[in-house]
């Protein structure tokens, strides 16, 4: 995957959970979004995307007790590089 398409996936998971803030998504549900807009990320893709942003400090990892799905929301500080990044 290129560099390009790594930072349009992150804006769009970035932008996808700034919109639904407190809310949580997983990967499954940012997919489907994507391809609802018609932008063709696949699920792995998404995913890694997704980890990489939690790692990075600006997404919140929430475990759900008893299921294998993983939720993220946005966390303050992927709230504050969204709109002084991507919103201005």
């Amino acid at each position: 995957m290129s560099e390009n398409r790594n930072e349009n996936l992150r804006k769009e998971i970035l932008f996808q959970l700034y919109a639904v803030r407190p809310l949580a998504r997983s990967a499954e549900q940012i997919e489907r979004e994507c391809r609802k807009q018609q932008n063709f990320f696949g699920r792995q893709e998404v995913s890694s995307e997704l980890q990489f942003l939690a790692d990075e400090g600006l997404l919140i990892l929430i475990a759900e007790p008893g299921t294998t799905v993983r939720l993220y929301r946005i966390h303050a500080n992927g709230v504050r590089l969204y709109e002084q990044t991507y919103a201005a």
